[in-house]
């Protein structure tokens, strides 16, 4: 009897979570900006959907590209469950050494059209991991990699603080592929390939160790290691 309350007890629960996701539909768009500045970096499209990088006069092919191309139709969906934001396509040119940023953010907008709010404008980093060619088609692969998935914006619905979240890549075509991450989308040498972005209106927040927390976690793992060696002593 008592299992089948626990049950009914959390089958409520997930009925009444679902119950209060706020619907949200609007429009997207997005663009380039603030390339990790440094000597000899060469970029353009900065603050436009467009964005290249790289001194590509070493090779045939080009430099280096990145598109955002916002959602046709928008986007329609609840609080908590992921949609498409865009599509990203990544050109991966040969670019000389030192001419290519180390990271460079989106700026991605999203106009409500309900709730009736403000446009929420979060910046989001992506890493240019740019790797040596081998000769390995997929080891050689350059990638964007999200560090990190959240946005410092934040904004309220109702009495509800959100943020957007990016939950990854999706959906690609082309040359490139995911490895072993959703936040990382690789493109062979010479290739290009789009994936969709998904994003997700989330009252989730990054978790961000306090350093006071840090430095009690490593003094135990100091002192059970101590005490580990007195035993075997």
């Amino acid at each position: 009897m008592r299992f089948h309350s626990l049950v009914a007890a959390s089958t409520l629960a997930l009925v009444a979570l679902h119950a209060v996701a706020d619907p949200v539909s609007g429009t997207t768009s997005g663009v380039w900006v603030d390339p990790t500045p440094g000597p000899g970096i060469v970029t353009t499209g900065v603050d436009t959907p467009s964005f290249s990088w790289g001194d590509g006069s070493v090779a045939t092919t080009g430099p280096s590209r990145v598109d955002f191309a916002a959602v046709s139709g928008g986007f329609s969906t609840v609080t908590e469950t992921p949609f498409k934001v865009g599509t990203i396509t990544y050109f991966n040119g040969t670019t000389a050494l030192g001419s290519t940023p180390d990271a460079v953010q989106l700026a991605l907008t999203l106009d409500f059209l309900s709730p009736t709010i403000p446009s929420v404008v979060s910046n989001y980093t992506f890493d240019i991991v740019t790797t040596p060619n081998t000769g390995d088609a997929d080891g050689d692969a350059d990638f964007l990699k999200l560090p990190s998935a959240f946005s410092t914006t934040s904004f309220v619905i109702g009495s509800t603080t959100y943020n957007v979240k990016l939950t990854g890549f999706s959906d690609i075509v082309g040359d490139g592929f995911l490895a072993s991450d959703d936040l990382a989308l690789h493109v062979r040498e010479g290739g290009t390939a789009s994936a969709d972005l998904f994003a997700v209106v989330t009252t989730e927040v990054a978790v961000v160790p306090e350093p006071q927390g840090v430095a009690l976690l490593l003094a135990g793992l100091g002192m059970v290691g101590g005490m580990a060696r007195r035993r075997r002593g």
